[in-house]
């Protein structure tokens, strides 16, 4: 009879973890919290220069920066990604205090850790080449570019294989054998649990009997052989969500959004993070304790006992409220952007609209309810693994949310949709993307600022504007945003034909241009046409092409606007 893997998290980590390890949390797409603040429970007060990696650090994951617990931190992205995408100074002060902060990708760090599970030295990549991310990671050893012997003019990126200690991972259902059942999408995947030199540590929301389990077997993704531990730990991704099939028979639940503000506001709030850690850190029991600190109400208010079903697209069209009592730049900003999806869509025939955080998400959906509208199919994907999403009001303003998981059409994982839908051969996709800078180069910075200050990094970024056919990038029209050379190039600007800001369109007909002509002028306030370009002028030094009769942006109707406000009843856009 096989020995049972069960035991309580707190005996799993003092078991299996040593400091010095590589510890993995792994994103599928949720990550094992309850772990991380068992890890920082049971280290708080050492030192054990962890090496850390996860495809993004934000949220509850600032606790292990906040406790100084790693010596090297790997991931895509470093800050808060709710309600936007924002830097947590908490990144740039570790960096300052000597702790590595290596940007990776989200496609090149998820091969990486596949190459590791394969066994291969290296994973071949399309992203990182001729920017300061790959250029960063190749001091590093850890990015290569090699002539391809098939074809010497051409050059192949090898990203070197990542391979953790331990990984730990949060599933729906567990067995006593290890066997571990999970729902898609499945985000980074599995390759950092098949792996890690040492083994997995699984918490899961419920036990089940070994037999129930086999029922699910197209569900284990992970052979029991590689798993150390099964911790039961109920809301074990919290504050994050967590999407389970009806076919599981265990509820999910949604995101804690105010949670994930609570963890920015702990990173500077030392009074606050002391209640925390009064509650959990210093609990006989963290996850119990954490458990109360969140509060059994709250936490069943959150549980959803049967997933949504996706919604028509044409419920767009229902009563949308109020009128909108006036336009912002941002409004003007995502429907000019929509609009450049539309035409691009239109006269290209692009498949697919890989859509980043932020504005360029609310653009994507619009452009796709507006192009449904005149029966032009047309898949918005977010690169976690989730493709063809409801783009209507009924889905949820937050691109990782769960409203957006549990109406998207097919859910799959990054190597699926950021790998070869929007990477891959004949992908057909149009990348829609932010930037905190923007050369004429087309060059987009997310990474870090001249004077040190660090931002968020790339997230699939770079893999996008690296291998995607066609890139939009939404920015603001001000002398921080559009620059004459970016800081740090985080993307590379190869496919970037269309820059869309508040004030207007600026395109080129060809990467190899650096000369910009301006399009379909006009602000949120009311101003002339010549005020306008005046102020376009003043804040953008690039050189730039002005029509003698400029092309006016065409008047943003209430319908419109309050459409746009109806995909955000949240206002996370602006």
């Amino acid at each position: 009879m096989a020995t049972s893997k069960l035991m309580p998290l707190a005996e799993a980590v003092r078991t299996y973890v040593r400091p010095g390890m590589h510890l993995n949390f792994a994103a599928t797409p949720g990550r094992s919290n309850v772990a991380v603040c068992e890890v920082a429970r049971s280290f708080q007060g050492t030192s054990p220069g962890f090496v850390l990696s996860s495809t993004g650090f934000h949220s509850l994951a600032h606790l292990l920066g906040l406790l100084r617990l790693g010596k090297r931190y790997i991931a895509c992205f470093f800050g808060d990604n709710y309600p936007r995408p924002r830097p947590n100074p908490l990144y740039t002060q570790l960096l300052q205090e000597g702790a590595a902060i290596e940007h990776w990708s989200l496609w090149s760090y998820v091969t990486a850790l596949r190459a590791g599970a394969l066994g291969q030295p290296h994973g071949l990549t399309n992203s990182l080449a001729g920017t300061t991310l790959g250029a960063e990671l190749a001091a590093a050893g850890r990015f290569f570019q090699l002539p391809d012997p098939q074809m010497p003019q051409r050059m192949l990126g090898l990203v070197a294989a990542l391979r953790p200690d331990i990984t730990f991972i949060h599933a729906p259902l567990g067995d006593s054998h290890g066997n571990l059942a999970f729902s898609a999408p499945h985000a980074e995947g599995f390759w950092g649990a098949l792996g890690a030199t040492v083994g997995v540590i699984a918490t899961v929301e419920r036990i089940v009997a070994p037999e129930e389990l086999a029922a699910l077997r197209e569900a284990i993704k992970i052979p029991a052989q590689r798993v150390l531990a099964v911790c039961v730990e109920p809301f074990g991704a919290h504050p994050q969500p967590l999407y389970t099939a009806p076919a599981l028979g265990v509820p999910g639940y949604r995101d804690d959004f105010a949670h994930y503000t609570l963890w920015r506001a702990m990173t500077h709030d030392a009074a606050l993070f002391e209640r925390f850690a009064d509650a959990v850190l210093r609990a006989e029991d963290g996850a119990a304790g954490y458990r109360a600190f969140v509060g059994a109400e709250r936490l069943a208010s959150l549980t959803v006992q049967q997933p949504p079903t996706r919604r028509a697209l044409s419920s767009a069209a229902r009563c949308l409220g109020e009128e909108p009592d006036r336009l912002r730049p941002s409004d003007a900003a995502i429907i000019r952007a929509a609009r450049t999806i539309v035409a691009r869509v239109r006269t290209q025939g692009y498949r697919s609209v890989l859509a980043g955080i932020g504005q360029a998400f609310f653009a994507a959906r619009l452009a796709r309810l507006w192009l449904a509208q005149d029966g032009i199919e047309v898949a918005v994907m977010v690169e976690t693994g989730l493709y063809d999403l409801d783009c209507g009001p009924a889905a949820g303003g937050f691109l990782l949310g769960y409203d957006t998981i549990a109406r998207a059409r097919r859910l799959s994982a990054v190597e699926d949709v950021l790998g070869a839908l929007t990477c891959g051969a004949d992908n057909a996709c149009l990348g829609v993307i932010g930037a905190a800078q923007v050369d004429p180069r087309g060059n987009v910075n997310t990474t870090r600022l001249s004077d040190g200050r660090l931002l968020v990094g790339s997230g699939g970024a770079n893999d996008i504007a690296s291998a995607a056919a066609e890139v939009v990038v939404v920015t603001t029209c001000d002398r921080a945003h559009l620059v004459p050379q970016v800081d740090y190039i985080t993307s590379p600007g190869r496919g970037v034909l269309h820059v869309v800001t508040d004030m207007c369109t600026l395109r080129r007909a060809t990467a190899a241009e650096s000369t910009w002509t301006v399009c379909e002028i006009g602000s949120a306030e009311a101003q002339s046409a010549t005020a306008v370009l005046d102020r376009i002028r003043a804040n953008c030094a690039w050189a730039l092409i002005v029509p003698a009769q400029p092309e006016l942006m065409p008047p943003i109707t209430a319908h419109e606007l309050r459409l746009l406000r109806s995909l955000d009843p949240e206002g996370i856009y602006w």
